[in-house]
């Protein structure tokens, strides 16, 4: 009996396979990317669109052991965008537009001491009028500007790296 037992163990183990899921991507009519594992989950209107995803095994991390994005993409062969940009152009431009934005903060917080400090003096009240007048324009310039490279960064970008099919990882700081 546990020599049936021990070869019905046996058996089973050596029979065993890795189990392997497909997943598959849609895009909604407004535009939102969606992922699923069953082609039942895709909605009826969007499962002539839908397609397969294969996982790229070099960037999945199994158990406590994290990848090294970028040796292992070196390794494997690069990920390229449709334009065949890499990881390091979407890096170089995020950390553009995130140092432009810093640099206009700063630029925004000095104007704004500034002010504070005109407020405080004591002067004629003509003249203080003309310099608050434009140091308030300057700041609404900055605040017009700091908007801007917001969208820029977190709405423009994402939208164009989306677009060309980077990964989203590539513009996160």
């Amino acid at each position: 009996m546990r020599r049936f037992a021990a070869l019905a163990v046996c058996v089973l183990f050596f029979a065993a396979t890795p189990a392997h899921a497909e997943f598959y991507r849609w895009v909604d009519k407004e535009g939102k990317e969606f992922f699923a594992n069953d082609p039942e989950k895709v909605p009826q209107e969007y499962r002539a669109g839908a397609s397969k995803v294969r996982p790229d095994p070099s960037r999945v991390s199994v158990g406590e052991k994290p990848v090294n994005a970028r040796k292992t993409a070196a390794a494997s062969g690069e990920h390229k965008d449709r334009h065949g940009r890499g990881e390091e152009y979407w890096h170089r431009r995020a950390a553009n537009l995130r140092l432009k934005l810093r640099d206009q903060q700063d630029e925004y917080s000095l104007v704004q001491k500034q002010l504070e400090a005109q407020d405080q003096k004591t002067k004629k009240p003509g003249s203080r009028e003309k310099t608050n007048a434009g140091l308030e324009k300057k700041k609404m310039k900055l605040e017009k500007d700091i908007a801007r490279t917001r969208r820029m960064l977190e709405v423009d970008l994402a939208e164009e790296a989306r677009r060309a099919d980077a990964y989203p990882g590539w513009i996160r700081e």
